[in-house]
């Protein structure tokens, strides 16, 4: 059975949340979810019968200020990995695989650079690249760049319009649902239209993100789309790369970039799929890459 919403104290001080899923027995596998997201979000793509057949242990934290996790002033990425070796020392996990989806990757990548000793395999889905390199950012939708920087010039405003989210997902659920597919590719409508409980579980995760409020997906934004505190082109280790071409959130001129700057990188692109149905018609696939 799952360990849902568990919870561990990091050397200073702050709680960082979790939830387990899979075989207690199996290889590990740390999960990394999107912006805004939390540990709940592998939902959305796999079950927990997949990863019981792949005998798989995946473990999703959630990033300070979302979900369960506290906040951490002055976080930049290359933070995350101690936060990350503190939870596998708790669990007396040595190595283990590492999969970002989205906004996540990033994280997986900076795992990737600066704990490769602990790494087993590195996965990265739909993945972001620096937004600050000229053109990656050129057919993202207006709104959404309009939100990105808001993240950067004006915290306020960002904590504004994410509280609304919040505030909508609760009240205004179906209005939510169809704003989303509105701006989605044709790929992702067809996963949002006819899978019921991935707008549901959707929802549930705007939710769970603000749960401790906007502090902590605004930062998670504005860390990913200002100057990154490291460089891919550094990372030494092998990387697995799956993206969409039909993709808007993370258009496929990133994945390509990240495809040359990560010097030992595999990368797969998918012509017909968007952010979402990659994920989650590919999911099984995508894992039992990074465990066998």
């Amino acid at each position: 059975m799952p360990k849902l919403d568990q919870q561990v104290r990091l050397p200073d001080g702050r709680m960082l949340g979790y939830n387990e899923y899979g075989s207690p027995d199996g290889t590990p596998l740390f999960y990394f979810h999107g912006s805004p997201s939390a540990r709940i979000e592998f939902a959305l793509f796999g079950s927990e019968e997949m990863l019981q057949a792949l005998n798989v242990r995946l473990i999703a934290p959630d990033r300070p200020g979302s979900g369960l996790s506290d906040f951490q002033p002055g976080r930049r990425f290359m933070d995350w990995p101690k936060d990350v070796v503190a939870l596998a020392d708790y669990l007396k996990i040595e190595r283990f695989a590492v999969l970002g989806y989205s906004g996540g990757g990033v994280y997986a990548a900076v795992c990737a650079l600066a704990i490769p000793e602990r790494i087993i395999k590195a996965g990265i889905v739909s993945g972001t690249a620096p937004f600050t390199h000229p053109g990656l950012t050129d057919t993202i939708p207006a709104d959404n760049l309009r939100f990105f920087a808001f993240s950067h010039e004006k915290p306020w405003l960002s904590h504004l319009f994410l509280n609304m989210m919040g505030a909508m997902a609760r009240l205004a659920p179906k209005q939510v649902i169809a704003n989303a597919m509105a701006a989605l590719p044709e790929p992702d409508r067809n996963i949002m239209a006819h899978h019921p409980e991935f707008q549901k579980g959707f929802l549930g995760i705007i939710k769970e993100a603000l749960r401790k409020g906007p502090r902590g997906a605004q930062h998670d934004t504005r860390l990913m789309v200002t100057d990154w505190d490291f460089r891919p082109q550094d990372i030494r280790i092998p990387v697995y790369w799956w993206h969409g071409e039909s993709d808007k959130n993370a258009p496929i001129a990133m994945g390509r970039y990240m495809a040359e700057a990560i010097p030992n990188i595999q990368a797969k692109f998918y012509a017909n799929e968007g952010h979402l149905s990659l994920f989650k018609k590919y999911a099984e696939e995508i894992i039992r890459s990074l465990v066998n």
